[in-house]
């Protein structure tokens, strides 16, 4: 599953993005693991250094995937490298990987997550509402991708109802788009079929930012089109397994990528 965001065009400012994706997880057995979240984590940062994508200099990035995906890591990212940002700039998450709930809530697994003890060694699903609102809070927009349910059941505890919490983030005030990977019960799909390896959802995501989202042929991909896009195409790529939902309050004709610039080849 994945949490997380892409290459806004911001009248001013800059982007900057925190790509979270973990596929090997040091606590997990090997058959747990997951297959492409640290691709769809890869080629998304391709995709902003793109002149279509934005032009993200490499400053402006904070890519965490496997072994430096882990809890601290992604909370120092939150809380030092997510300083940066104001008013006039753009922050994309993208957090793709495994998520889970016990007796005391729903967090995400990162790669040192001990599913024995998810209260101290996970990120509980609350703590990163919190620091989604307080990003809200600093920068002038946030494009929030999550895909975190890509397996049945982690540590005996189905994942499928991590989408209601997942879901409260889309409450916070601020400018924001976020999209989820899949409905609540829903689990979400990844595999080579998907652009060569990814997940059904972020492929979606990136095909959609690399025009074909763009249904009024402006030359632009707009935060509405891209929600119309991925809820459309997700549900035919997985046979109608899987129903993305967007969150948030962005302007619906929000300019995310320009398409008279060069982008990244996506098969």
């Amino acid at each position: 599953m994945f949490l997380a965001l892409c290459g806004l065009l911001p009248l001013q400012g800059k982007t900057y993005a925190l790509i979270v994706g973990v596929s090997e997880y040091g606590s997990l057995p090997k058959d747990l693991w997951l297959q492409y979240p640290d691709s769809d984590a890869d080629t998304f940062a391709k995709f902003l250094r793109s002149p279509q994508g934005g032009a993200v200099p490499e400053a402006q990035l904070r890519i965490l995937t496997n072994r430096n995906a882990t809890t601290q890591a992604v909370r120092d990212a939150f809380q030092n490298f997510l300083k940066t940002p104001g008013k006039d700039d753009t922050v994309y998450i993208l957090i793709a990987g495994h998520g889970t709930v016990d007796a005391s809530g729903a967090y995400v697994l990162l790669y040192n997550s001990d599913t024995a003890d998810l209260a101290k060694s996970a990120l509980p699903m609350a703590e990163l509402h919190n620091l989604v609102e307080q990003e809200l809070t600093r920068a002038g927009r946030v494009v929030f991708l999550a895909d975190v349910c890509r397996a049945a059941t982690i540590a005996g505890q189905k994942t499928t109802s991590l989408g209601a919490t997942v879901a409260e983030i889309g409450e916070a005030p601020g400018e924001m788009l976020g999209l989820m990977a899949a409905r609540p019960k829903e689990l979400s799909l990844e595999g080579p079929e998907f652009g060569g390896g990814h997940g059904a959802f972020t492929y979606s995501v990136l095909k959609g930012l690399s025009g074909a989202a763009d249904a009024d042929h402006d030359g632009f991909v707009t935060a509405g089109e891209l929600i119309d896009y991925v809820t459309t195409e997700v549900p035919k790529l997985t046979s109608n397994k899987q129903h993305p939902r967007d969150l948030g309050n962005m302007e619906n004709g929000t300019k995310l990528s320009d398409l008279s610039k060069p982008g990244i080849p996506l098969p």
